[in-house]
């Protein structure tokens, strides 16, 4: 009687305890699907949205509930959940996946959530093997640019930018080192968007390292966003800053031989690191240059008058130049994000370069001697820079606002001598520039961009040179001082429309006002030689020593020139790709 009174409670618990689980499932289905989560997605190095990025509401048990893809601006909505405990999983090829846990929605609390930012951080996938279908190719076309990415390029990781530069279409770089675009040397050279500094002149690359550049810009028809220096056009080299989280770096070294020079006479070492976390990007390199050119070669000229009885002239001579080059670099930069769209940025750069050089003339005709000119540096010539800069962007990535302001000193002083007779050059070099930009876009196909360019230059020169002996059988000296101070202040505005993939149109206009004050000041001691041999100033109309027939013109003299003027430059481009 017992046991069957125990069955029956037994049975009933369990009766009970099904409709209760029963009842449980039963009202979930019929929850009203009532609630709505929404976040942003973006990457955690550039701070840009991803798109199409995944986004899965998953059940305790791992099941999927429901899901959705990021759209433009990197942001998800996803609604129609019913009130429960989920877990949230963003996930992107290339990036890590996110997992979110404990997302709770019930009716006593609130049924939408924001989950704010997540930032994905890239990874390397791991895979055994792999066909390539398509990668970002080596070079790109935009409206007014081509883009070469060396970093993509494994046969362009070695040697100095000539080498990099020497496999971009149109740009060649000759023996001598000078840069050409599409055949004219006339091409202003940019670092990072900045006027060229390194090694012995704007146009002189071969103090940076190859494996420091990430890609070089070459815009042929500048748009009125540029100054309009460099008549060929503009090649912007842009460096490297890091881009893994963490440290991490590289090192390299590297040589060179030919028949003329070993790997002793050429080489290079260049060390690179950076650290990146969430708020900071710390970046550094070293570079230590050797470049040693022999350039070899002749000339023969023939001048024939024509209608005339003057003899023809000839002039026959070959010449060996062998010039060695040496230089080191260091860089020290810092990225501090503020915000997932504001970033300032600070660089120090430090610059040293000394250049020694032998040029031989040999002349066989008319007359049969040979020339020697000795160039070289002195005093440990060098640079340094120090750049600011502010990055704002929004949540368009086609709306921006950058501030930036650089100074430059550079100390550049050489020596070049054809015995008996020596020149010296002391050059002092101060530079500061303002830049400003802001980019709005007006709707999906146009987009507007204006800025302020200024930039500010007070140079000095001074060149000693010494003339021992001469046709007055004594020597000589002078001194001409250089004084250049220039401002420029430019305006500008551009327009940039593309009516479908093919055609692009970009109209762009800049203001420029200029202000020069030139100043030049020249002293020697021809005057004081002539008093005191007293020898008439009519000894110089037959003599054939053209320098110092122009020394004793010019005696002691001051020169100065200001000038201030204004200038209007408009600007057109039209884009046709007849394919990709």
């Amino acid at each position: 009687m017992i046991h069957t009174k125990t069955l029956k409670i037994f049975c009933i618990f369990l009766l009970s305890l099904s409709a209760v689980l029963f009842g449980q499932h039963y009202s979930r289905d019929k929850m009203p699907a009532i609630c709505e989560i929404s976040g942003t997605v973006i990457d955690s190095l550039t701070g840009l949205p991803i798109e199409y990025a995944s986004v899965s509401v998953l059940l305790e048990d791992g099941e999927i509930e429901t899901g959705g893809v990021t759209g433009k601006s990197g942001t998800f909505q996803i609604d129609k959940i019913k009130p429960g405990i989920y877990s949230l999983k963003i996930e992107f090829m290339g990036y890590a996946s996110v997992d979110i846990p404990d997302i709770k929605f019930s009716f006593q609390g609130p049924l939408k959530k924001n989950i704010g930012t997540i930032k994905l951080i890239q990874i390397m996938i791991p895979i055994e093997g792999t066909t390539v279908i398509e990668d970002r190719p080596i070079f790109e076309f935009e409206t007014d640019k081509m883009i070469y990415n060396s970093s993509d390029d494994i046969i362009a990781d070695s040697g100095t930018a000539e080498d990099v530069l020497n496999k971009v279409p149109m740009v060649t770089v000759d023996q001598e080192g000078e840069v050409a675009l599409r055949g004219n040397a006339n091409v202003k050279i940019l670092v990072n968007g900045r006027p060229n500094r390194t090694g012995e002149g704007g146009k002189s690359v071969d103090n940076i390292p190859a494996s420091l550049i990430s890609r070089v810009e070459i815009i042929t028809s500048p748009s009125a966003k540029y100054d309009p220096d460099g008549m060929a056009g503009i090649i912007n080299i842009v460096l490297k800053k890091g881009k893994y989280e963490g440290f991490n770096g590289s090192l390299k070294v590297n040589g060179k031989s030919n028949e003329n020079a070993g790997m002793g006479d050429m080489n290079g070492f260049t060390a690179f690191g950076n650290y990146k976390s969430d708020k900071w990007n710390l970046y550094s390199s070293v570079n230590i240059n050797n470049r040693l050119r022999i350039v070899e070669g002749g000339r023969q000229v023939i001048t024939t008058y024509v209608d005339t009885e003057v003899t023809p002239d000839s002039i026959d001579f070959n010449f060996l130049n062998n010039s060695d080059r040496t230089g080191s670099s260091f860089k020290f930069g810092a990225d501090y994000s503020i915000s997932d769209h504001l970033i300032i940025n600070g660089e120090i750069n430090y610059d040293k370069h000394l250049h020694t050089g032998v040029n031989t003339q040999n002349n066989l005709f008319p007359e049969h001697n040979t020339k020697t000119i000795n160039d070289e540096d002195f005093n440990d010539n060098y640079d340094v820079e120090g750049f600011f800069d502010i990055h704002k962007t929004f949540d368009d990535p086609d709306r921006e606002f950058n501030f930036s302001v650089s100074y430059d000193y550079q100390k550049d002083n050489e020596r070049e001598s054809l015995h008996p007779d020596t020149t010296s050059l002391y050059q002092s070099i101060n530079g500061v520039d303002i830049d400003f930009s802001y980019k709005h876009p007006l709707n999906e196909k146009s987009k507007v961009e204006l800025g302020y360019d200024g930039k500010t230059n007070d140079n000095t020169e001074n060149m000693v040179f010494q003339m021992p002996g001469g046709f007055l059988d004594t020597s000589y000296s002078g001194n001409n001082t250089f004084g250049y101070n220039r401002a420029i202040h430019g305006i500008w505005l551009e327009y940039d429309y593309k009516f479908n993939e093919k055609f692009s149109i970009k109209p762009s206009m800049r203001y420029e006002h200029v202000n020069k004050n030139i100043s030049f000041k020249s002293e020697n001691d021809m005057v004081d030689i002539l008093e005191e041999l007293r020898i008439p100033d009519s000894t110089f109309q037959d003599s054939s020593n053209i320098y110092s027939r122009v020394l004793h013109s010019l005696g002691d003299s001051t020169y100065t020139y200001v000038d201030n003027y204004s200038t209007l430059y408009p600007d057109l481009h039209f884009t046709y790709n007849i394919t990709e």
